[in-house]
């Protein structure tokens, strides 16, 4: 690799203060400030966004509700709720100079699959240069766009001397400023400008908070009724953002049936779009009963805590499922168990899987005693079992309709396996566990959205299929719906041995 000399940092905007202060009024709660009082509506928004340092003041002890916001500002506002640092390293703009350039995932044309295709003029960021992987004659820029990286031919793309004019290194915005066009989450306003102190427009609000669900990969499910405004066309390029966050009950309208795209807004006003925004994509954990009013369990809710089963609960059950399920076998330590379990298993897997390992032995060609092996079919059918724990969906989760109907069907079958051959046992489902939100963010299937709707489909059999649920997921989770980073291994998934200790005493205390 070839050092590259970055020439000066890119800049985006955003943040609470107004642009002549340099740096923010810090405040914990919307007591802080003596012009926001408890009786004002927009009391509750400002405390939720000041606890969670989005909004500082425009000086000390001043919030200044009435005061319009900025690009600057509010890039800066979105960027301290996806705690990026304050400051960054220098960085350059590159502009592409011609049409239908291909930004690819190494640096050579030659066996590389194509990203995503730029047209002229596009800006992205640029942050080294690199050899052609196969040609040396030609170089490639290390790029990204709109939260994309990848690589793009030196000789297609223009890294100029300063990213936006009108944005300094300087100013309280100017890394905010990067992070929010670099992932795709702000525009700029026009060629090397981004016009950070201009008021930020409702539609340019609407616009960034649907990039920024993009960015987190966390869904906007509607709550509210569509509204059709009739000064937002159906082929503005903001029809459907705007709508998205109405129907998320995020935005509202005005009594007339507009929604008035071009208006600015106040910064109270954006605190509480923001904090709506936030509580739409909160995670919410499903508070429902476990028992009908005559006492009789509700298969689909989580199990009710009881006393400590003991060791002995598990004498006849047996585990099946994935990698998770094999940390169970190595941390719970109950010797008299048995797990099926196999890295990166799914359902579908597991029905055709023929490599178990038996009880009954045969001698091989050198003489040896071994296991014979065989289905999970021939495996249930060697001994009786009280209880089947199973434990899968991480392997196959996705979020297209076909992906879950297919999970379901094959979970199901699962289930109905295990009944045939031991329709006397207790059938629990664990629940798919939570991932870290560094994982959930960036990856496509993997998320905290997709684990949700995958636990919701494991209660739906539990309610087919009269089994047993294990919420393991809220056992784990954080207030967001994450595993903790330091609950982890480095790929956000697999768990460390403290959250085996915890699966195991969540099991012990939830039996039937």
């Amino acid at each position: 690799m070839k050092k590259f000399i970055p020439l000066v940092s890119l800049l985006l905007i955003i943040i609470l203060v107004l642009p002549v202060f340099s740096a923010p009024a810090c405040a914990a709660s919307a007591a802080d400030f003596s012009d926001v009082k408890s009786t004002d509506w927009f009391y509750d928004s400002v405390n939720f966004t000041a606890q969670k340092g989005m909004f500082t003041g425009t000086s000390s002890g001043v919030f200044s509700p009435n005061g319009t916001m900025t690009r600057g500002m509010f890039v800066t506002v979105l960027g301290r709720y996806c705690k990026v640092p304050a400051t960054s390293a220098g960085y350059s703009l590159g502009i592409i100079t011609k049409s239908d350039v291909n930004m690819r995932s190494a640096p050579s044309s030659k066996n590389t699959s194509v990203i995503t295709c730029l047209q002229i003029n596009t800006r992205l960021e640029v942050s080294g240069t690199f050899e052609d992987l196969y040609d040396s004659s030609y170089t490639w820029y290390a790029v990204k766009y709109k939260g994309m990286s990848g690589y793009v031919r030196s000789d297609l793309l223009t890294v100029i001397d300063s990213g936006f004019s009108d944005v300094p290194s300087s100013a309280y915005y100017s890394s905010y400023v990067r992070w929010a066009f670099s992932y795709g989450i702000a525009s700029d306003t026009g060629i090397g400008v981004f016009s950070p102190e201009r008021n930020i427009t409702r539609e340019e609000i609407c616009t960034m908070l649907y990039n920024l669900a993009g960015y987190k990969n966390v869904q906007l499910n509607p709550v509210l009724t569509p509204v059709v405004f009739s000064d937002i066309p159906s082929s503005s390029e903001s029809a459907e953002k705007i709508s998205v966050m109405q129907r998320a009950g995020i935005i509202t309208g005005y009594g007339d049936g507009t929604f008035r795209p071009q208006a600015s807004a106040t910064r109270a006003e954006v605190s509480a779009m923001l904090m709506r925004f936030i509580n739409a994509i909160s995670y919410k954990p499903a508070n429902e009963p476990s028992y009908d009013s005559y006492g009789n369990y509700i298969f689909g809710t989580e199990v009710p805590q009881k006393s400590f089963a003991g060791s002995d609960y598990f004498s006849d059950a047996c585990f099946i499922g994935h990698s998770l399920v094999n940390g169970m076998k190595s941390y719970f330590g109950l010797s008299n168990a048995d797990f099926f379990a196999k890295n990166g298993a799914s359902a579908k897997y597991f029905l055709s899987y023929a490599d178990f390992e038996l009880e009954s032995v045969r001698t091989d060609e050198t003489g040896s005693t071994v296991h014979n092996t065989g289905t999970l079919e021939q495996a249930l059918s060697e001994k009786s079992y009280g209880k089947v724990y199973i434990m899968l969906g991480v392997n196959e989760i996705g979020s297209q309709p076909s992906q879950r109907q297919a999970f379901y069907s094959n979970m199901s079958s699962v289930i109905d396996l295990v009944k045939k051959i031991q329709p006397d046992a207790k059938i629990y489902l664990i629940s798919l566990s939570p991932v870290s939100q560094k994982c959930s963010e960036s990856r496509k299937d993997v998320n905290r959205d997709n684990i949700i709707a995958y636990n919701n489909i494991l209660k739906q059999l539990c309610r087919d299929k009269s089994a047993y649920y294990l919420n393991i997921f809220d056992l784990l989770c954080d207030s967001d719906g994450f595993l903790p980073e330091n609950s982890c291994m480095s790929d956000g998934i697999h768990l460390l041995s403290t959250e085996y200790a915890k699966i195991k005493s969540y099991i012990f205390t939830h039996t039937i």
